[in-house]
């Protein structure tokens, strides 16, 4: 179980998020187009080391490592077997949460860079950049970001469920789509009852992970999400 009260504050967490955005828009709004028009995978990596930047200074300027926060690869047959399970059991809420969710609100996707890139793949080499984009960097950035950083802050705050709930909203309206709300809250919920859980932040990257990159072969393979 995660356990210990996290040396930062809610105040530290909203200023992360905000300076988040203030760097990822001030990159490449200004910097960029002074060597290059910076296509969507360009800009979702840099929004995923300036997360991991600013998250991993935060904790480091309150003392702390992002491996003593559960980033580290203690037990790791346990964590990867915890991780795959809980991604299983997510992947399956998450795919009943959007099927009851866009059916009572009559909402229709909205078309992402990735989902587009996957929809054009011709085979498994073009999914190679889709599949590090979702696969690997957005589980690590987000983990440390949502889980790590937001999830243990809002905890001490409000309690375990509560925090669970505020982090996963803020996961959920920081992905910008209201198509994808309703299964990112209850995602989050769960990926932060496993973080909490288990200890280890390695357990709810492959969680996420798993998630991800099944959805990225359903689409490939058009299987229906819903």
């Amino acid at each position: 179980m995660q356990r210990g009260k996290a040396p930062w504050s809610i105040r530290d967490v909203a200023l992360v998020h905000l300076m988040r955005l203030a760097v990822g828009f001030f990159v490449v709004r200004f910097i960029y187009p002074l060597f290059f028009a910076a296509p969507p995978p360009v800009v979702e990596v840099t929004d995923r080391l300036v997360v991991i930047g600013l998250v991993w200074f935060a904790v480091r300027r309150h003392g702390g490592t992002l491996a003593s926060w559960g980033l580290a690869f203690a037990r790791p047959a346990r964590n990867l077997a915890a991780g795959l399970g809980g991604g299983v059991l997510l992947l399956a809420a998450s795919l009943f949460t959007e099927r009851i969710y866009t059916t009572a609100l009559f909402l229709s996707p909205t078309q992402h860079p990735l989902v587009a890139m996957v929809e054009q793949a011709f085979s498994w080499r073009d999914l190679l950049l889709p599949l590090f984009l979702a696969g690997l960097a957005a589980p690590v950035a987000e983990e440390v970001l949502y889980r790590l950083f937001t999830f243990t802050a809002l905890r001490d705050r409000f309690g375990l469920w509560g925090g669970a709930a505020v982090s996963a909203a803020i996961f959920a309206l920081f992905h910008f789509n209201p198509y994808w709300l309703a299964e990112m809250v209850v995602v989050g919920v769960g990926l932060a009852f496993l973080y909490h859980w288990t200890g280890s932040l390695l357990a709810s990257i492959v969680a996420h992970s798993f998630i991800n990159t099944t959805k990225i072969a359903m689409l490939f393979y058009n299987v229906p999400l819903i």
